[in-house]
């Protein structure tokens, strides 16, 4: 029967153990609903196998349960025979811990005890990196980067480490500890876990919403670009050194703009044909034409003014990160959209702010929070530029010029901000103070 080698079968091993131990089952609800479901608290070693983490160490590619070689799960099951904390049925097919499964709600009191979280680390901060440098101090038993609460795809900035025993992690929070030249802040997982709902109830608080009303405009289409949009919202900054924060900003971005041309996060997704980009662009061409006019006059007055953010001032923050093709933004607006000329760009961005100690991208005297437009936001936000183009043909042709109406007042091509108030910006221009 062939064996894994050496190395194989120390990842495979610490894997499989990793699965079912009290570090895990906690957090898993899919092992554990297979556990519970199971009369002998066994699950198929085969499925186990068919996990994301297993399949790279066995180089299965994206083979499924059922297509898992049997010459490799007997070798699997031969190598977990080794192990001091699970235990194989007597065929080798299904695979279980030896000790009794606790209460969720016990494992996870326990679980929290004896984990930390650390902060601030780089967004593509390394898992191992982070475990070889606590080991230092105490053993850990794993690792968890938590993704941002705007953005899933992004890491927040904070990991959270497990350590064998509570009494090790309190000997850890009293340490003043230094990681990749940054004081890393300490504290326990409970108050982490606090901030992240606080976070959670500010950005659904903040978050720019499509309005409901818009949903029947026109009919939303399946075809249209993906993770193009970014939306943010304006918030007064407070600093002592604008000077410096500016910097800190700058910096993020630059260091964005090189690590993430390599990542594999950044999805390619195709523009609209030739013909749909045109008409796009007539749309979009005669809606920035009506706002030139309306911000010409504007910028003399308001261009040093750091109180008002102009569609100038977030171009200038913007374009660090890619081509930006359409900026959705009034002056004196409290919110609005950006649009990329590619997924990098948005991804970018929002990387950046998530690096950026003040949580956001500054412009002028405000931090842009930002967050993306997806599922149903971003199909709505297509649907109705859409709408607003099909419209404008109309106008073009002279089918509607003259007829009033609440979308078509006077023939004038409606603009794409018929969202405003369901936005929340005002739809006159404001000056925005600072409080």
């Amino acid at each position: 029967m062939a064996s894994l080698d050496e190395e194989t079968a120390k990842a495979v091993l610490r894997q499989v153990e990793f699965y079912f131990s009290d570090s895990n089952i906690p957090t898993d609800g899919f092992l554990r609903k297979k556990i519970s479901e199971s009369q002998d608290a066994m699950v198929s070693l085969a499925l186990i196998c068919s996990f994301k983490k297993m399949k790279d160490h066995l180089k299965l590619g994206n083979a499924k349960a059922g297509d898992i070689p049997e010459d490799k799960l007997n070798a699997v099951a031969e190598t977990l025979r080794k192990s001091t904390s699970l235990k194989l049925s007597d065929d080798g097919k299904n695979v279980g811990r030896i000790a009794e499964l606790p209460k969720v709600e016990e494992m996870k009191e326990q679980l929290d005890g004896r984990t930390i979280a650390a902060s601030p680390l780089e967004y593509d901060v390394n898992r191992e990196d982070v475990s070889t440098f606590f080991s230092q101090y105490a053993k850990v038993n794993s690792v968890r980067l938590p993704r941002h609460v705007a953005d899933k795809r992004l890491f927040c900035g904070t990991a959270l480490i497990e350590f064998s025993t509570e009494e090790d992690a309190d000997n850890v929070l009293k340490k003043s500890l230094v990681y990749a030249g940054v004081d890393l802040e300490l504290k326990p997982k409970k108050d982490f876990d606090e901030e992240q709902a606080k976070e959670v109830e500010e950005v659904e608080k903040f978050r720019p919403h499509m309005g409901s009303s818009l949903k029947n405009n026109s009919n939303p289409e399946s075809n249209y670009p993906k993770g193009l949009i970014v939306a943010f919202t304006l918030k007064n900054a407070v600093t002592e050194d604008k000077k410096e924060t500016h910097q800190s900003v700058d910096d993020s971005a630059k260091k964005v703009n090189g690590e993430l041309d390599s990542s594999e996060n950044a999805t390619k997704e195709n523009e609209q044909k030739a013909d749909n980009e045109d008409e796009e662009k007539t749309s979009e061409g005669s809606t920035e034409r009506g706002e030139e006019k309306e911000e010409k006059s504007a910028i003399a007055a308001y261009k040093d003014d750091m109180n008002v953010v102009m569609r100038e001032d977030l171009k200038g923050i913007f374009k660090q990160f890619g081509t930006v093709k359409f900026i959705d933004f009034k002056i004196g607006a409290e919110s609005g959209y950006i649009r990329f000329e590619e997924p990098e760009g948005a991804q970018k961005a929002r990387a950046a702010a998530v690096l950026a100690k003040e949580g956001g991208l500054i412009v002028k005297n405000f931090i842009a929070i930002l967050e993306p437009v997806t599922g149903e936001a971003e199909k709505e936000y297509w649907s109705l530029l859409r709408g607003n183009q099909e419209r404008h043909r109309e106008n073009k042709g002279g089918n509607h010029r003259g007829r009033g109406g609440k979308n078509n007042r006077g023939g004038k091509h409606p603009r794409f901000r018929e969202n405003d108030s369901a936005t929340g910006r005002p739809n006159k221009a404001q000056k925005v103070e600072v409080a």
